[in-house]
């Protein structure tokens, strides 16, 4: 193997240079001997530069290193590979094998994958139950997509009721990545199958709230038929005389569900004097136990809630949050040395190269503590930062945060070389210059059925176990 030009592969990776990079992986290869590394990275590069074919054949040759491992990653690499490139049946054989890798961290994307091929071939039952483990996975941080994959092969199974559960959960677990449109208008599709058409056509317009997501040609079906159902059923309901005898008069309404009562049906008509007025005491003192006590413990709640609001709106202007500035950065950090998934930490408008670079200016095993004080405001946080590297010089940077929900995440890392620092020069010469970052991570869209597709399937590292359907691994 050569190192010099394994390394330059490296850089050329993180750049994102891909064509570079799979031409230089590959050179730095001696002969044909498999070299899990490099072959895994080549097989990265090829995926984003729509040559799946390709990349599924690099990814078989890194299988072939056993010390190198990763096998989980590299089966759910190959097989959403092969699906881009049409092999459906080759890319279940490779999902399922992936599952079967007790050391895969993130097994949920290899579940994931495999319920999307066998729903492509029209294998619903077997797609469902792939879908379920990867909803139930404990280490899937986005159930609410395979969810709703769920809830779409409940109904083309004509088990509406159970679709409806699915898609309702979804809701329950959708976060900002989600397309909360998209199953809402599943959730209609569901509703209007089950008969529930009021629920359905409810359903249908929080699909199409935004202006922005497009109903499909069976969702508009679906939604025309909950519509016309409704239209029918108002139709034939029959028109109420005002003048009907049979309404009670003390009950226009008919909320009773009673007439005028018989004497018979209450011991009212047959109590004494004395016994009436002895009611009438008991039933006053009642009244006069519970008079405004419910208005009492309202108004009490709510201004418990007023001064609760009104300090965590203090608190969030003052750039407080959840998770903290600190916290994000020494996640980051661990996360970088320890090659994990880093894009919850990083702000969500950062490309990919973007992402590289900060993960590959993260000094392995450092600490970082924020100098105070911050920058802090509502939306953005500047801060100086004091890293204690690993052998013990220190580095000052400058980081830039943004916040995302509640909590705070990484926009920005830049060294200061206006502040001294005591740095030692052969801090991490141990290490490559920067292990390959995730790409799992970098693209949300998942790999399209046509090899031709403008939206190349990234790949996962051999670093890490990239979080997100979407990306390969």
């Amino acid at each position: 193997m050569n190192a010099q030009v394994l390394e330059q592969a490296r850089s050329a990776y993180r750049t994102g240079d891909f064509a570079a990079a799979a031409q230089l992986f590959s050179a730095a290869k001696e002969g044909d001997q498999p070299w899990g590394e490099a072959d895994h990275l080549r097989g990265n590069s090829l995926m984003r530069l729509g040559r799946y074919a390709e990349a599924a054949a690099a990814y078989a040759v890194a299988l072939k290193d056993d010390a190198y491992g990763k096998k989980g990653a590299l089966l759910t690499n190959q097989g959403k590979a092969l699906v881009a490139a049409g092999d459906l049946a080759s890319a279940v054989s490779s999902f399922s094998a992936a599952t079967q890798d007790a050391s895969y961290a993130t097994p949920y994307k290899a579940y994931l994958g495999l319920g999307s091929a066998l729903e492509k071939l029209g294998n619903l039952t077997e797609a469902g139950v792939a879908y379920r483990q990867a909803a139930i996975d404990g280490t899937n941080p986005a159930p609410a997509g395979a969810l709703a994959s769920l809830g779409d092969c409940f109904v083309a199974l004509q088990r509406p009721e159970d679709a409806i559960e699915s898609y309702r959960t979804a809701l329950d677990f959708a976060g900002p990545r989600d397309d909360v449109s998209a199953i809402n208008a599943g959730l209609g599709c569901a509703y209007a199958a089950a008969s529930r058409f009021s629920d359905a056509l409810d359903a249908f317009t929080a699909a199409t709230a935004d202006g922005v997501y497009q109903l499909t040609a069976d969702q508009s079906a679906a939604r025309d038929r909950a519509h016309d159902a409704l239209s029918a059923s108002a139709a034939m309901m029959p028109a109420t005389d005002a003048f009907d005898t049979a309404v009670d008069p003390l009950d226009p309404l008919g909320q009773s569900g009673n007439f005028m009562p018989d004497p018979s049906d209450t011991g009212f008509f047959t109590l004494s004097e004395h016994e009436m007025v002895q009611q009438d005491r008991a039933e006053a003192k009642v009244r006069r136990k519970h008079r405004h006590l419910g208005l009492k413990i309202f108004i009490t709640i709510l201004l418990i809630l007023v001064v609760a609001g009104g300090g965590l709106a203090f608190a969030y202007t003052r750039g407080f949050g959840f998770p903290t500035q600190q916290d994000t950065l020494t996640k980051l950090f661990e996360a970088a040395s320890s090659d994990a998934a880093t894009d919850e930490f990083l702000a969500s408008g950062l490309d990919d190269s973007q992402r590289a670079v900060i993960v590959a200016s993260i000094p392995k095993d450092a600490t970082p503590t924020i100098e105070e004080p911050m920058e802090a405001g509502m939306s953005e946080t500047k801060a100086t930062v004091k890293v204690t590297l690993e052998q013990g010089g220190e580095m000052t940077y400058k980081v830039d945060f943004v916040r995302e929900g509640l909590g705070w995440v990484v926009c920005s890392i830049a060294s200061d070389f206006n502040v001294s620092g005591d740095v030692d020069a052969s801090a991490g010469t141990d290490e490559p210059a920067a292990e390959p970052t995730d790409a799992d991570a970098a693209t949300d869209e998942a790999p399209a059925e046509d090899a031709a597709a403008a939206d190349a399937p990234a790949a996962e590292d051999p670093t890490t176990e990239p979080a997100g359907e979407a990306a390969a691994q």
